[in-house]
């Protein structure tokens, strides 16, 4: 079973550390990105580094989380824009057009009512998962807005792309006009390598109902 928790409840550790002794994974929901949820986010963080004896990766893994958080709450809200638009994100025409005002007209209007108001019509999530796992921890962060085809094969390009490239080479060669910048995703994959001994260390990808994130810290 997985103990759960949402940005809404009082946030202790409490329930986190009986997940922990007791081998079981925990779930936190998050409902919306307050302060109080990003900084008990990094508090759990913390406290399962600690627990595989690797507290010196404490910052880079919260700016990984950070950066995945934030990719996941950008998809409700695009998610949100395209239903609020009438088109489909899986229709290449609809996404070209979606996409063309997207970063201007959603992002800008990330607080507006109408775009809260159908995130929450909509049921949308993001669910964070802490297990561990012969000595390795595993983040999971799952986000019912399912990426599109084009949007995982531009990620998996631009991943496949970096591999050899130096960090001067990757801000060259990844900016993408259509998404933006393009180097958060990069970025995460090599700050993982470094603290991260595992070869899967960084996995993205999509099932009928959710984008699924995952990191192995070993």
């Amino acid at each position: 079973m997985v103990n759960t928790s949402s940005s809404s409840e009082n946030l202790t550790l409490s329930a986190v550390c009986e997940c922990i002794k007791n081998g079981k994974p925990y779930e936190y929901t998050l409902q919306a990105p307050t302060a109080e949820g990003r900084d008990f986010l990094k508090e759990i963080i913390q406290t399962y580094l600690r627990e595989i004896n690797k507290e010196k990766s404490y910052n880079l893994l919260c700016l990984c989380m950070e950066e995945i958080i934030s990719n996941s709450i950008k998809a409700n809200i695009k998610r949100a824009y395209f239903v609020s638009n009438n088109l489909d994100i899986n229709n290449h025409s609809d996404y070209e057009k979606g996409m063309k005002h997207f970063k201007e007209e959603g992002i800008g209007n990330l607080k507006a009512p109408s775009f809260v108001e159908h995130i929450n019509k909509m049921g949308l999530y993001v669910k964070i998962c802490f297990a561990l796992h012969n000595n390795s921890l595993i983040i999971t962060t799952r986000n019912n807005s399912v990426i599109s085809k084009e949007e995982i094969a531009r990620i998996n390009k631009k991943l496949k792309a970096s591999e050899n490239q130096t960090p001067e080479q990757i801000f060259m060669t990844s900016i993408d006009i259509t998404e933006g910048a393009g180097l958060g995703i990069i970025m995460i994959k090599k700050i993982l390598s470094q603290i991260s001994s595992a070869e899967d260390c960084f996995s993205i990808s999509a099932t009928a109902t959710e984008t699924v994130t995952e990191l192995k810290i070993t």
